[in-house]
């Protein structure tokens, strides 16, 4: 959990939303206006330092080689753990553990640049360490690493944020502690990870989501039980598979659960062979654009585990997995992966303070580093990323 991770890596965290297509990691490509751009970035949350910030680079869709961007890194609150982009629009919002508050920015889908809006931040509490926005762009939710409590706010035109009515709610009783929130690629389900520091294990809590309103109900069946302390998720792009890592499922590996999404109930299945072994500390999840393709960011080894994953979600190891992360120095851990667009290359956030990048052979998933990787990050402590078309 998360903070298991906090120990292993210095000084951060989890990753988390893992963002594909239009920015979220959770969510399909639809009606994005800044998609028509032939600009690419990668956001990265910093959690480390004196001050939290968010690091934006410019990335060259050929090449996948990374560039700083003027201005970059952007102050935020303090302990920046996640981030995710509106997938509608042009802002970008950071989860703040420490301060307990939500950094919103806008983002020139030309330049790359970050601007505060003059609403930010957003109090909310201490602890939060994960976001997801619905596919439309109108609802985002947090939940919090320091109580069970989930959070949801509905965004205006202008990227300011509203506490929606009866939120917060409490996701258990049981004083779980939650590590991460999902949305399904139609918007119509909720899933939040949680566990507790002292078991071994954790649940997925479901809930069907309004999407007029952004109100949730809980659904029948749940919660359904984890493999291991869980850490992050992601979904498949087209929606039908959710995949979970945990901590400790193998020994001191770490585990991989694939779970079938009925999408008229909202129920999940846990798929055969799960979970997969990866390695240890599992930090997150993403699948790459194709939805042929996992990978899995391992930091307490500084290895990326990769799987093909078949109709039936299933999981077979790439060959050669799994592949060097590729950070900088002793402590180079992996924290947060996305993919771009169009499965050609995914981004590796490292505790060394840089960036990995990796081009995926589309025939095989086999990683293999672009020239000049690892880039800077500059900033300290990166905790999550993003790709953003």
């Amino acid at each position: 959990m998360r903070n298991v991770r906090r120990l292993l890596v210095i000084p951060a965290l989890t990753a988390a939303m893992i963002i594909t297509a239009c920015g979220g990691s959770h969510h399909t490509q639809t009606g994005c206006p800044s998609c028509v751009n032939s600009k690419h970035f990668v956001y990265v949350a910093n959690d480390g330092g004196n001050q939290s910030t968010v690091s934006a680079l410019a990335t060259d869709a050929t090449t996948g080689v990374l560039t700083a961007i003027a201005g970059s890194p952007y102050n935020t609150g303090s302990g920046s753990l996640a981030l995710a982009k509106n997938p509608v629009s042009t802002h970008i919002y950071v989860a703040n553990d420490f301060s307990g508050n939500i950094s919103a920015f806008s983002m020139n889908a030309t330049t790359g640049t970050l601007t505060p809006l003059a609403t930010s931040p957003v109090a909310v509490e201490t602890g939060v360490d994960a976001i997801a926005i619905d596919p439309l762009g109108q609802f985002l939710y947090v939940v919090s690493g320091n109580s069970s409590n989930l959070w949801g706010f509905s965004i205006d035109s202008g990227g300011g944020l509203t506490q929606l009515q009866g939120m917060p709610i409490s996701i258990s009783n049981s004083g779980a502690t939650s590590s991460s929130v999902l949305i399904d690629p139609s918007g119509k389900y909720l899933y939040v990870a949680a566990g507790s520091s002292s078991s071994t294990s954790s649940s997925i809590f479901g809930f069907s989501r309004n999407t007029s309103t952004g109100a949730l109900a809980i659904l029948p069946g749940f919660p359904v039980l984890l493999n291991g302390q869980s850490n992050h998720g992601a979904f498949d792009p087209s929606g039908k598979f959710l995949l979970f890592t945990g901590n400790n499922v193998f020994g001191t590996a770490g585990g991989l659960d694939v779970f079938s999404l009925n999408s008229s109930t909202g129920s999940l299945t846990l798929a055969s062979g799960s979970p997969a072994q990866v390695r240890d500390d599992p930090a997150a999840v993403v699948v790459d654009a194709s939805g042929k393709y996992v990978y899995v960011p391992n930091t307490a080894d500084s290895t990326i585990s990769a799987f093909t994953l078949d109709a039936n979600g299933a999981l077979a190891p790439v060959s050669g997995s799994p592949f060097p992360s590729g950070g900088n120095g002793s402590i180079n851990g992996p924290l947060g992966i996305a993919t771009d667009n169009s499965g050609k290359f995914i981004y590796v956030a490292n505790a060394s303070n840089d960036v990995s990048v990796f081009s995926i052979n589309s025939g095989t998933g086999v990683l293999t580093p672009v020239g000049g990787s690892p880039f800077p990050d500059g900033g300290s402590g990166p905790s999550a990323i993003i790709f953003v078309p």
